[in-house]
């Protein structure tokens, strides 16, 4: 997938509030993303949860330069019962070049085993 389709297809999201609410910015702030944030909410998005959707696969969250969030389980069933065609929510980025689909540093599955990027890629291969 090149960079222009993954941004075309992702959707972003943040946490929003202290009940963590799921929001999604119109598709004319999707691609200036933070401006929209900080434009609208006066949020620094560095300092909140962030992340995006891709539909029929996964959920990204991330906070700060790309780190894993501080999130509970009752968060993470709560993502995985609002975008139900996702498979796995990642948590955190492995930073790569401009361009590149950047892997999670912790993956959650929807069965809820906790799995590292490499073990993740290995049995999504077997599974084939």
């Amino acid at each position: 997938m090149t960079e222009k389709e993954f941004l075309e297809k992702r959707t972003p999201i943040w946490l929003e509030g202290e009940d963590l609410h799921i929001s999604t910015p119109s598709s004319s702030d999707k691609n200036d993303f933070h401006a929209f944030l900080s434009k609208k909410y006066g949020y620094n998005w560095m300092f909140c949860i962030r992340g995006y959707y891709m539909p029929g696969s996964h959920v990204m969250l991330y906070i700060g330069d790309y780190e894993c969030p501080n999130c509970t389980l009752l968060v993470t069933s709560y993502i995985f019962s609002y975008f139900k065609d996702i498979k796995y929510i990642g948590f955190g980025c492995n930073k790569g070049n401009p361009g590149e689909i950047w892997p999670a540093k912790i993956i959650v599955a929807r069965d809820m085993s906790c799995l590292n990027n490499d073990i993740f890629n290995k049995q999504t291969e077997e599974s084939v």
